[in-house]
């Protein structure tokens, strides 16, 4: 079951303090190595903010965090990295840490970055800590992080995120493999690809807070074990989609629900292809949408060849366990053992 006080009661963070502004920003190139980089990051924070020009391809591997479990100075001014395809990763052998916590009124855009092998308690590569603090990925790449107890395999986000034109792949967290919402957090995604993720409740994204999907394609991710649930997303803040695909997420387990979405919250969803999803195991619900309570509009959807399998399950396409629901100008076609379960109390679908 989607137990709200457990999404909302994952972290308990320490204050940040703000940063002192100062008169003028830094820009600057850093040199091939880790301690470049961390020096780098540090003097753009003295400075009151500045861009870091990555060496172009670049392995910046940090081998011990900076400041508590983070690799790098908590960032609390406006600080720009371009990467120009640069990768920053944590050593195989190194204590676990996080790569970035932007903290305070911090605002940090990572462009053309690759974050990957983060490990933390929450949040694997970047912790948005604060309510005034943003983030915002441009054709970046968060791949293999992990959260190693709760949220946000690849991002855990307390503030404003926007993540355009960028891939979360491949990360690991029980709530929310790629990105966990906290509440009150805003988080925009755009023409972006959230794929191959693990959790168990959203094994792509886990929201409490306000998410917009415009775009965005939700592919192969996963949400395993007894009661696991969202494959592609679980939502029980404010979820709009708009456009996109999600297609070949599984929700997997015994009572396994909504293989590609799962809603307890506000849901929106237009203009979406969801296809090949699947719920799997004994009592399976809804292989594309599970609804449990919250409001659900769905208009002109294409709900194909997805699946709920598995002893007594039901709603290949669509279960409504509870719930409003408007459902208007969709397309279904091809999903097992049925279209829709619970029919009769989603008008419209059959």
């Amino acid at each position: 079951m989607y137990v709200r006080h457990l999404l909302a009661a994952t972290v308990v963070l320490g204050s940040v303090a703000l940063a002192q502004p100062a008169a003028a920003s830094a820009r600057a190139f850093v040199p091939c190595n880790a301690a470049a980089l961390q020096t780098a990051v540090v003097a753009a924070n003295t400075a009151g903010g500045g861009t870091l020009d990555l060496s172009p391809a670049c392995t910046y591997t940090l081998t011990t965090p900076a400041v508590g479990d983070n690799g790098l100075a908590v960032i609390t001014t406006p600080i720009r990295i371009n990467g120009n395809l640069a990768t920053i990763t944590r050593a195989t052998s190194a204590a676990d840490f996080r790569f970035f916590e932007v903290g305070g009124t911090g605002n940090l855009t990572l462009n053309a970055v690759k974050l990957s092998n983060g490990r933390a308690i929450n949040g694997g590569a970047i912790q948005v800590s604060t309510a005034g603090a943003r983030l915002t990925l441009v054709g970046s790449t968060v791949t293999g992080n992990t959260a190693t107890a709760v949220g946000g395999g690849g991002i855990l986000n307390f503030g404003t995120a926007e993540i355009n034109g960028s891939t979360l792949r491949n990360n690991t967290g029980f709530l929310g493999g790629a990105f966990n919402s906290q509440a009150n957090s805003t988080t925009t995604f755009k023409n972006s690809t959230v794929s191959g993720n693990h959790g168990v409740v959203g094994g792509g994204l886990g929201i409490l807070g306000t998410v917009t999907l415009n775009g965005t394609r939700i592919a192969s991710n996963d949400a395993t074990g007894s009661g696991a649930f969202g494959g592609g997303v679980a939502n029980g803040g404010t979820l709009t989609v708009t456009g996109g695909l999600t297609h070949d997420n599984v929700a997997n387990g015994a009572n396994a629900h909504g293989g590609g979405l799962y809603n307890q919250g506000t849901l929106k969803v237009t203009s979406n292809v969801l296809s090949g999803n699947a719920a799997t195991g004994t009592n399976a619900r809804g292989g594309a949408i599970y609804i449990e309570g919250g409001g659900s509009t769905l208009e002109k959807l294409t709900i194909l060849a997805n699946r709920a399998t598995g002893t007594d399950a039901t709603g290949g396409a669509i279960f409504r366990q509870s719930g409003a629901v408007l459902y208007a100008g969709n397309t279904l076609a091809g999903n097992k053992p049925n279209n829709c379960g619970n029919p009769s109390t989603v008008a419209g679908c059959a």
